[in-house]
C-alpha cells in the first residue's frame, strides 16, 4: 500500500485523499442489505410486480446482480476521489501567469562549468524567462542564500527585471530557501495564479522546513559538474584531562566520482607548520589530524592543495585566542544560603575572578562581565550581563502575580546557550514568584502557567531572572546547577568571544568594545573597510560576513581578528540535484524550459457531474440490468 502511495504521490498533489476509496465497499454493501418492509394484505399483486423485482434485488446475501446504478455510483466516487487527490501533468509553461523567481546566489553557485560560473548561467536562464513573458505577465525576483532579499517586487517592467537579474552576485554562504518561499506564499493571497520558479543547482539544506508552504513549484536546474573537493570541518581540540597534545582536525569532502589524492597544508599566520597527505574515496569524506605545538594566539589556515570547480571551500581559517578571565560580582547577603552555594560553584571555575558585595554597598560601578544579584535588584541594570535570583530586574513589562506553591518543572528550552546539557526535571521547589514576562522574553524553564527561569534581555544587555530563592529548592544539590553556572559564565560575551574560533559565513561577528570606544572600523577579506558605531556598555554585532576569510576589527588601539568560513557539506557537494523533495512532493529538475503542473481536477469534477446526471436519469426510468 505504501508503494502505491509513493507512486501516486508523483502524479497527485494530495494523494492522501485516495483513502476515501474505502467507501466503495460501503456502496456495494448498501445494495446487499435487506430493506425492512411492513407487511400489508392486498387483494391482488398485479400492480405490484415491479416492486416484487425490487424485493428480490434486496434479498440478504444474494449474489450481486449486474446493476447499472451501482456501476455509475462507483464511477462517480472514483472521479470525486481522483479530483480531491488533485492529479496533474507536467507541461511547458506558457504566458498568462505571474512568476515569483527564487534565484540562488549561495556559495555553490560559484562552481565553474566549462569556465563559466553557475551564477552566470542562471542569469542567462532568468533573462530568457523575462524574454518569454507575455504582455500582461508579471514577475517578482527574490534572491536567497543564508538569508533572502527581494530585488524586484511584482512588476511587468522588463527593463527593471533585466537590471535586477544582472546585478545579482554570488556570496560565500550556505543555502537557505525557507524565507524566500514564505515571501512567495504571502504574495499568493493576492495573486492566486502566482507560480514559483526556483533557479538553482538544488544544493539546498532546509527543504524539509518548507513543508506544505510550497505551491505550484518549478525547479529550473543549473550546472552539471561534480568536480569538487572541499574542507567541511575545521577545529582545534585540547587534550582530555590535560594528557597528550593539542590537535587540529580537518574534514575533507570529495564529491568527485573518482578518489582524490592530494596534500593539505596547515599555516600559522603565513608560516607553514605542517603538510599531510590526504586520500579521500569517491563521494566520501576523510579526516586529517595535525598535532599542534603550544599555540595560544594567531591565525591557523588550512589549504587543500587541489584545483577544482569551486575554490571557496579549499581554504579555512581559525583564530586562536588565549582564555580570558571573566570578572563576576556576586551581590548578596554574605550569610545567606544562596550566597554560600553561589560562591562555592563560582570558585570551581578557573576562568572566573569573583568578588562579593553586600546589597547596601552596591553602587553600579565596576568593570564586571557578569553581576549576580540574590534577593536584591538595583534601580538600573549593570553594563554587563546580569542574573537575578529571587528578585525582579528593572525591565519594562516584567512583573509578578502572586506566589506558586511547589511548582513542578514541566518544560525547558534546550536551545538556549545557558540550558545546554541541562535536565532540571528532578529539581524540587517549595515556592516561586509567578512571573509576568514582557513581550519578547524567552522562558527557559517553565511550570504550569508560569516561567521559573527566563531570558529578559533588553537593549543589548543580557539579563536572566530566576523566580525562586535557592534556599527554597534542592537545585544546588543537583548536577544541573553547576552546569547552569558554567553555561552562564560561557554565555557572557567576553567568555564566548574567547572560545569562538570562527563564525559561519553570513553569521554576525561579536565585538566587545573597549570602555572608551564609540566607533571602529572593520576591514573585510577583500580589503574594503566599513565604519561601525560602538557602545562601550554592550556588545556590537557586525553582520556583513558574506565573504569567507579574515575580518580585522579596530576600535581605539585594540585590533582583533575574526574568521568566517563556509564549512558546509551541502555547498561542497556540488553535483546538481535531480529533484527537490518539498513536503511529500518531488519536483523534478528542468534544464532548458520551465515546465509546470497542469491540474486536471476540474475535468474530473465535470465528468463526475455528467455521470451523476446519467445515474439520475437511469434511476428515474428504473432501468435495471
Amino acid at each position: 500500500m505504501s508503494a502505491l502511495f509513493q507512486a501516486a504521490a508523483g502524479s497527485f498533489l494530495a494523494p492522501a485523499f485516495f483513502g476515501f476509496l474505502g467507501l466503495i465497499p460501503v456502496v456495494i454493501l448498501l445494495y446487499l442489505l435487506k430493506l425492512r418492509r411492513t407487511q400489508v394484505v392486498i387483494s391482488s399483486t398485479l400492480l405490484w410486480r415491479k416492486s416484487l423485482q425490487d424485493l428480490t434485488a434486496n434479498a440478504p446475501f444474494q449474489r450481486l446482480r449486474r446493476n447499472l446504478l451501482l456501476l455509475l455510483q462507483i464511477i462517480v466516487l472514483l472521479l470525486v476521489v481522483a479530483a480531491l487527490a488533485r492529479p496533474f501533468i507536467r507541461a511547458d509553461a506558457t504566458g498568462g501567469d505571474d512568476i515569483c523567481l527564487l534565484f540562488d546566489r549561495s556559495a555553490s553557485m560559484q562552481t565553474l562549468e566549462n569556465g563559466r560560473a553557475r551564477l552566470d548561467l542562471a542569469k542567462g536562464k532568468a533573462l530568457e524567462i523575462v524574454d518569454d513573458m507575455a504582455g500582461s505577465d508579471k514577475m517578482m525576483i527574490v534572491t536567497f542564500e543564508r538569508g533572502s532579499d527581494v530585488l524586484c517586487e511584482l512588476t511587468d517592467d522588463r527593463r527593471r527585471l533585466r537590471a535586477a537579474i544582472r546585478s545579482i552576485t554570488a556570496s560565500d554562504t550556505p543555502t537557505r530557501v525557507r524565507d524566500s518561499v514564505l515571501v512567495a506564499s504571502s504574495l499568493q493571497a493576492s495573486t492566486p495564479d502566482l507560480r514559483i520558479v526556483i533557479l538553482s543547482d538544488g544544493k539546498i539544506a532546509d527543504l524539509e522546513d518548507i513543508g506544505a508552504r510550497a505551491f505550484d513549484v518549478s525547479f529550473l536546474q543549473v550546472g552539471a559538474t561534480s568536480n569538487n573537493a572541499g574542507i567541511v570541518a575545521f577545529s582545534v581540540r585540547d587534550p582530555l584531562e590535560g594528557v597528550g597534545q593539542r590537535q587540529c582536525l580537518v574534514l575533507v569532502s570529495n564529491d568527485r566520482p573518482e578518489p582524490l589524492e592530494t596534500t593539505l597544508t596547515l599555516y600559522l599566520e603565513d608560516e607553514t607548520i605542517a603538510v599531510e597527505e590526504v586520500a579521500v574515496p569517491a563521494k566520501d569524506v576523510a579526516e586529517v589530524v595535525f598535532a599542534l605545538p603550544d599555540l595560544d594566539t594567531g591565525v591557523l589556515r588550512a589549504e587543500l592543495d587541489h584545483d577544482d570547480a569551486l575554490a571557496v571551500d579549499n581554504t579555512a581559517w581559525l583564530v586562536l585566542r588565549p582564555a580570558s578571565a571573566v570578572k563576576v560580582l556576586l551581590v548578596a547577603k554574605g550569610d545567606s544560603t544562596a550566597a554560600y552555594f553561589l560562591k562555592r560553584v563560582l570558585a570551581l571555575n578557573p576562568r572566573v575572578e569573583a568578588g562579593v558585595m553586600e546589597p547596601e554597598n552596591y553602587t553600579g560601578r565596576g568593570d564586571y562581565d557578569l553581576v549576580i544579584f540574590d534577593g536584591f535588584a538595583p534601580d538600573t541594570l549593570p553594563d554587563g550581563a546580569s542574573v537575578f535570583f529571587n528578585a525582579l530586574p528593572p525591565v519594562e513589562g516584567l512583573g509578578e502575580d502572586g506566589v506558586i506553591e511547589n511548582p513542578p518543572v514541566i518544560a525547558t528550552d534546550p536551545d538556549h546557550p545557558v540550558m545546554r546539557f541541562l535536565n532540571p526535571q528532578n529539581v524540587d521547589i517549595a515556592k516561586a514568584r509567578r512571573l509576568v514576562l514582557p513581550d519578547g522574553a524567552r522562558p527557559l524553564v517553565s511550570t504550569q502557567g508560569a516561567p521559573l527561569l527566563a531570558d529578559v534581555s533588553r537593549g543589548g544587555r543580557q539579563v536572566l531572572v530566576v523566580a525562586f530563592d535557592l534556599a527554597d529548592t534542592n537545585w544546588p544539590l543537583r548536577l544541573s546547577f553547576p552546569l547552569f553556572m558554567q553555561n552562564l559564565v560561557a554565555w557572557v560575551p567576553t567568555a564566548s568571544l574567547a572560545e569562538q574560533t570562527y563564525v559561519a559565513t553570513g553569521e554576525p561577528i561579536t565585538i566587545v568594545p573597549t570602555p572608551d570606544a564609540t566607533a571602529g572600523t572593520v576591514t573585510l577579506p577583500g580589503g574594503a573597510t566599513e565604519a561601525i558605531a560602538l557602545d562601550p556598555t554592550r556588545p556590537t554585532y557586525f553582520g556583513n560576513t558574506a565573504r569567507a576569510g579574515l575580518y580585522t576589527v579596530q576600535h581605539g588601539e585594540q585590533v582583533e581578528r575574526h574568521a568566517a568560513n563556509l564549512l558546509d557539506f551541502h555547498e561542497s557537494a556540488v553535483t546538481p540535484a535531480a529533484a527537490l523533495e518539498i513536503g511529500r512532493s518531488e519536483v523534478a529538475a528542468e534544464r532548458d524550459r520551465i515546465r509546470q503542473n497542469r491540474e486536471l481536477w476540474r475535468w474530473l469534477v465535470l465528468a463526475a457531474l455528467a455521470v451523476l446526471a446519467a445515474e439520475w436519469w437511469v434511476y428515474s426510468r428504473r432501468a435495471w440490468l
